[in-house]
């Protein structure tokens, strides 16, 4: 995923566009994520912008996750923000990708936005009624046959203090 950037540093504040499809894979070591066997799409624009270069696109691929409570296997589509910054100087501020003045490789930039806007949590729809907590039906297929009236014995005292109110 390079971008040939020389004609935009001669160029300040023209836009190029851009558009690369390759295998999760090519990203490194992605294998412990949902999208591994998937193709990631990057498209975007960069420019030179008097100092940095500036690349801002989108990342599209999709992965098998499992549903939060009930453990479904869910298909999702990721869709997101690439926005980043390249320059060439030895002293780069934090946010600043160093680039060699020649080209610019998102492969990392694409991989490190994939991994840290990785879902906390999926679900296969949003009202997912997950397991039962004693007999691990899963509650969207139906009620199980478990007593609903049970208190758990850590919060019997609290039932006893309501009894004793009324």
């Amino acid at each position: 995923m390079k971008l040939q950037v020389e004609e935009a540093r001669n160029n300040e504040g023209k836009s190029y566009a851009f558009s690369f499809v390759e295998p999760a894979a090519s990203l490194g070591d992605v294998d412990m994520f949902p999208w591994k066997d998937h193709d990631v799409t990057v498209q975007g624009e960069y420019w030179f912008d008097g100092n940095y270069m500036v690349v801002q696109g989108t990342i599209r691929t999709s992965g098998t996750y499992s549903c939060s409570r009930c453990l479904t296997q869910v298909s999702v589509q990721r869709n997101e923000t690439l926005s980043e910054s390249f320059g060439v100087e030895d002293d780069l501020p934090e946010d600043v990708w160093p680039y060699n003045g020649e080209y610019i490789d998102l492969t990392e930039a694409v991989r490190e936005t994939l991994i840290l806007s990785e879902p906390m949590r999926v679900l296969c729809r949003p009202d997912c009624k997950g397991f039962c907590p004693q007999c691990g039906a899963n509650l969207n297929e139906g009620p199980c046959s478990c007593p609903t009236g049970s208190i758990d014995p850590r919060f019997a005292i609290l039932g006893d203090l309501i009894d004793k109110t009324h």
